[in-house]
Parts: structure tokens; sequence; C-alpha cells
């Protein structure tokens, strides 16, 4: 019986080692340059989460100034609403003054003229209806001009304040 292995030449076994040798070599380098590959990636993907995390950083830095400075700028326009409120209402206060002044002034100059009453349903005392009436209407005119003096700055406070 024949051996196989003196049926194949001896360099056909060199042939087929030195294959195989080459083989392993080829396979060695591949799994080197995966090996490579896979810490390049990973280098990469650390740079990429570094990245990350630094944008991430600087937007929360930025959100937390211009939270600062929206509520700086509400404070401010509060503090100005205030201010504005008090002067209206010295000014309202001064308008309510000057109008009663007048009214009295008016009242002390139609003393002299007599002012004609109702029959039946007079009133105990005297009544000037020129005063009554346009102390009635400024009145009205000062609530008015009070309301539309109050929209006016609030309006203005919520556009001071508002977030740029």
């Amino acid at each position: 019986m024949t051996k196989i292995f003196d049926l194949v030449p001896g360099w056909v076994y060199a042939a087929v080692i030195a294959l195989l040798f080459v083989g392993l070599l080829g396979q060695r380098a591949q799994v080197s340059n995966a090996k490579a590959n896979v810490a390049r990636s990973a280098a990469a993907l650390s740079d990429y989460k570094l990245s990350v995390s630094e944008t991430t950083r600087i937007l929360q830095a930025a959100t937390d100034r211009k939270a600062a400075e929206n509520t700086a700028r509400q404070l401010e326009a509060t503090n100005a609403a205030r201010t504005r409120e008090a002067a209206l209402r010295g000014a309202a206060d001064d308008l309510r003054l000057e109008r009663d002044r007048l009214l009295d002034a008016i009242r002390i100059a139609s003393r002299g003229y007599p002012v004609p009453r109702a029959t039946g349903t007079a009133k105990a005392e005297p009544t000037n209806p020129i005063a009554d009436v346009l102390g009635q209407c400024t009145a009205e005119v000062q609530e008015l001009a009070g309301a539309a003096d109050a929209h006016a700055s609030d309006l203005r406070t919520m556009i001071e304040s508002w977030p740029r």
C-alpha cells in the first residue's frame, strides 16, 4: 500500500505549507488592520462625544446668559413701570386739585347769578348745575385718562420686557 504522502511530491507540501503560512500572515495583517480601525473609530467617537459635550456646555451657558438678560430686562421694565405709575398718579392728583380749584372758581363766580330751581323737588342745599355737570364730566374724563395711561404703561412694560 502506498502512502498518500508518497504520491504527492515534497515541493507540493512545501508550497501548501508556504501558502498556509502566507494566509496566516495575511489574516494577522487583516486582524491588525481591523484593530487599528477599531482604535481610530474609538478615538473618533471619543472626539465626537467631547465635541457634543463642549457644544452642550456652550449652549447651556448661552441659554443661562440669555435667561439672565431677560430677567434683568424684565426687572428694569417693572421698575420703569413703577416709576411711570408714580408719576402718573402724581400728575392725576395735580389735575384733580386743579379741577377742584377751577370748579370752586366757577361756583364762586356763579353765586351772583340766580339758578332756576325745579318746582316741588328743590334740594335743601343750593346747587350749581354748571359746576356739577362740569365736575362730573371732568371726573369721567380723568378716570378714562387714568385707565388709558395704565393700559399704555402696561403695553410699554410688555414691549420693554419682551425677550430679544
